[in-house]
């Protein structure tokens, strides 16, 4: 029981570093239920649930078998397969959209010589999960609480993502124009999905939508989804990242009780009241801390919600842990391919860094 633990511990770095800190501060100041943002993790949970299903009902499988079928060179399947994961975590979340389409690139392109452009291939996937998730708030974990936090209207969230999404797709899409349109001879699988289960989630999914923009009440579109899901197939729940959803619980906890603190506050507040300060700021800590608890802890010490949602969004890119979702991502390719993880790294922060010196340099200066 205790090396599971520890081996839980040492696995996630980021939930033991907020669970320390959610001890500490707790001891320092107080617990209290008022901290946590239920809205969110009702959210959160939902989306969960349903993206599961929508995993395992192979859809997001059946798509990328259909790209391959119409890719006859290297530089096609790479554009597809991005495209597909850029489009995909709009409505499915970056870390799904890496899950699912990553391990099918990597084995799919098992067989390819060219390992530099395959691992470059991956990295631009990753980069598009991070682009695509961005755009509305239900597409990863900082934007939906973002969006909660502040009460963001729907036109307004868009006019903001939209700016660093387009920025990105294009240096993406220009990236991937300099690969080589090598020949391709790799066999498709025949493509199968289940189409009930895969509408039946689609309407859940849709469900959590509503609740989310507040259409329908969070609490009622929860408890649909959770019925139906335990009716249908309980196992997903066993599928649910809860220790995502305790590191929101412990942040929570953290920023409520540094709330309390004036001196502290005082503090943060100077590095995030103006705009260009704000940007940097949610940049530089994303690249530490990652972006998800990074948005959490700047949120309640600024009003600058526009600016704090495009810096928490650009500081995905970077260090492997300024996105959870690169951690993912770095975490299949050392399984699947442990020899050539250091080539993996290696383009991964040669490709992060040209994206966030540019997309944060052409923010910076239309602020």
């Amino acid at each position: 029981m205790r090396t599971r633990l520890f081996d839980i511990f040492k696995k996630d770095l980021l939930f033991t570093l907020s669970l320390i800190l959610a001890i500490v501060t707790c001891s320092i100041g107080h617990f209290s239920w008022s901290f946590i943002d239920n809205k969110v993790l009702f959210s959160l949970f939902g989306l969960m649930l349903v993206i599961n299903g929508l995993e395992h009902a192979g859809l997001l499988h059946a798509l990328g078998q259909k790209m391959l079928q119409k890719s006859h060179n290297l530089r096609t399947l790479i554009q597809s397969i991005v495209l597909l994961s850029f489009f995909s975590s709009m409505v499915l979340t970056n870390d799904v959209a890496i899950l699912t389409l990553l391990p099918i690139y990597l084995s799919i392109t098992r067989t390819v010589q060219n390992r530099p452009i395959i691992l470059l291939g991956a990295v631009y996937l990753t980069a598009a999960a991070n682009i695509g998730s961005s755009l509305f708030p239900f597409g990863n974990p900082q934007n939906l609480f973002l969006f909660s936090f502040y009460g963001i209207s729907l036109p307004n969230f868009l006019a903001t993502t939209a700016l660093f999404v387009g920025l990105s797709l294009v240096i993406l899409l220009l990236l991937i124009q300099r690969l080589p349109k090598t020949p391709l001879t790799i066999p498709a699988e025949s493509i199968v999905f289940k189409k009930k289960e895969s509408l039946l989630y689609s309407g859940l999914l849709l469900t959590i939508i509503l609740g989310i923009f507040a259409i329908v009440p969070m609490p009622a579109a929860f408890g649909l989804t959770i019925g139906v899901i335990a009716l249908y197939n309980r196992k997903l729940f066993l599928k649910v990242d809860y220790l995502l959803l305790l590191t929101f619980v412990f942040f929570f906890l953290i920023v409520g009780n540094i709330q309390s603190q004036t001196a502290i506050i005082d503090t943060i507040k100077l590095y995030f009241q103006e705009s260009h300060q704000a940007l940097l700021g949610s940049i530089v800590l994303s690249q530490f801390i990652s972006n998800v608890p990074a948005a959490i802890l700047i949120a309640p010490f600024t009003t600058l919600e526009k600016v704090v949602l495009l810096g928490v969004n650009i500081g995905g890119f970077g260090t492997l842990i300024a996105s959870l979702a690169n951690l993912i991502a770095f975490k299949l390719v050392k399984q699947a391919r442990p020899k050539e993880i250091k080539l993996y790294q290696k383009q991964f922060y040669l490709v992060n860094i040209v994206f966030l010196i540019t997309i944060a340099a052409i923010v910076y200066v239309l602020l």
